[in-house]
């Protein structure tokens, strides 16, 4: 679980910013929204990030994925491509250090503080703790400032010595990232907290789509059926969603498009490509054991009199394939205690199917988080949201602050909608005079 988020020179974020996910427990709305993080922490497991287009709702989630890439990639920085991330309206962005900090809590009840300080020649420091959640002292698991290094669990000199030079030839790495190249971190700790960054936070942005989506429904019937679910509730006038699989080459005999697809099958030996239609994955061929096969989702939609026919992506709108890639982010968020962060959750979706799918989020006993940004104002509806669960986006002088609804005197029979496009909460545009 997700529980806080530092960011400071990053980005649109000059000053330092927090983002968190602790609830106002004098709040008695909507109880099941609290969860207790590793049994003790009452932590929120939704949140709505609103603000004006350019304002910096965007880069927050950023702030999380530049993290993530940061800490499960070692060549993810380097120093030609550090410089687009400080803050740049002012003479000398580079000044100061990047400042990012992540809190949060693995499934397995551990706890754990990340922070980094990122300046033009590389990491100046790197802490990864054992967190108290406020109750005990937090504990030091490494250390990293300029060259000196410490650990929980002390390597001897010799591989300390190898650590300080892999870390001269990588200067943008993390130390989290070491064991990658040379497993000499045994403390496992660090690995509990990197396989926490690797498999249970996500991340989808505003154009993303899954690559391997065909491959994951076919071999996941539990995901299958949990979208199967999902798009017959919000009513898009689709029964089920399926794989099916055919033997390519007796495919190919019936299909005229198929010329391209079997020279680049010819040059692999295994593996598979992708056929990408109008930005949607509609084929996924695969050699496996020297067998060529084609799989393809199909939708069965029904017609008049209760006709029905499997139709392929292509015929699908642009609004049922997003939501085709992020029904596994609902399922991951919902059956597998995972932390989501989605970057305008309304993008292709009708506001009214979007405020379905945040209602079944709202409704289910889960640790999983959901976080996301938007602009949907129906989505500002204290019967589904706490405001404690709102978060304002908006710049000033060109720099991004953040702030939430819990901050305000807010009655749970307001109608927050109304109150933020009024402006009684701020982080709308503010719309000059246009002459022409």
């Amino acid at each position: 679980m997700l529980l806080r988020v530092i960011l400071k020179n990053f980005l649109s974020f000059e000053d330092e910013v927090q983002f968190d996910m602790f609830p106002n427990m004098r709040k008695e709305s909507l109880p099941n929204h609290i969860t207790m993080a590793a049994g003790v922490l009452p932590t929120l497991r939704m949140a709505a990030i609103y603000g004006a287009n350019g304002a910096g709702k965007s880069n927050m989630l950023k702030g999380v994925d530049f993290i993530k890439l940061l800490v499960t990639n070692k060549d993810f920085l380097n120093q030609s491509k550090v410089s687009r991330y400080f803050y740049a309206l002012k003479d000398d962005p580079a000044s100061q250090p990047i400042t990012l900090a992540i809190e949060f809590v693995t499934k397995a009840g551990k706890a754990f503080i990340y922070s980094v300080g990122i300046g033009e020649e590389g990491i100046r420091s790197e802490t990864l703790m054992e967190s108290g959640l406020g109750a005990n002292e937090n504990k030091n698991v490494f250390t990293r400032e300029g060259d000196t290094l410490s650990f929980a669990v002390k390597p001897s000199d010799e591989v300390q010595q190898m650590i300080k030079a892999w870390l001269e030839k990588n200067p943008f790495a993390s130390l989290l990232t070491i064991n990658d190249d040379m497993p000499v971190l045994s403390d496992e700790n660090i690995a509990i907290a990197k396989n926490w960054f690797h498999e249970e936070l996500l991340l989808i942005g505003f154009h993303s789509f899954i690559p391997g989506l065909i491959e994951l429904f076919r071999r996941n019937k539990e995901i299958t059926e949990f979208t199967s679910a999902l798009l017959k509730a919000v009513d898009l006038g689709i029964n089920t969603v399926k794989v099916q699989t055919e033997d390519f080459d007796e495919w190919i005999r019936s299909h005229d498009e198929a010329e391209p697809l079997i020279e680049k099958l010819n040059k692999m030996q295994s593996g598979g490509i992708s056929q990408i239609t109008e930005n949607r994955i509609r084929r996924n061929i695969t050699v496996e054991n020297g067998v060529r096969k084609i799989s393809q989702m199909m939708f069965e939609q029904f017609g008049r009199n209760g006709y029905s026919k499997d139709m392929d992506i292509v015929a699908q709108s642009d609004g049922t394939v997003r939501l085709l890639n992020l029904a596994p982010a609902f399922y991951d968020a919902i059956r597998d205690g995972k932390t989501v962060l989605i970057d305008e959750i309304e993008h292709s979706i009708h506001p009214h199917l979007i405020r379905e799918l945040v209602k079944i989020f709202s409704k289910q006993k889960t640790t999983g988080q959901l976080i996301f940004t938007t602009h949907e104002t129906c989505l500002l509806d204290q019967k589904f949201i706490r405001t404690d669960e709102v978060w304002m986006v908006e710049k000033k002088d060109g720099s991004t602050h953040m702030y939430s609804l819990n901050d305000f005197k807010i009655h749970n029979t307001i109608n927050i909608a109304n109150g933020y496009m009024e402006g009684r909460y701020g982080a709308i545009p503010f719309i000059g005079d246009l002459k022409m």
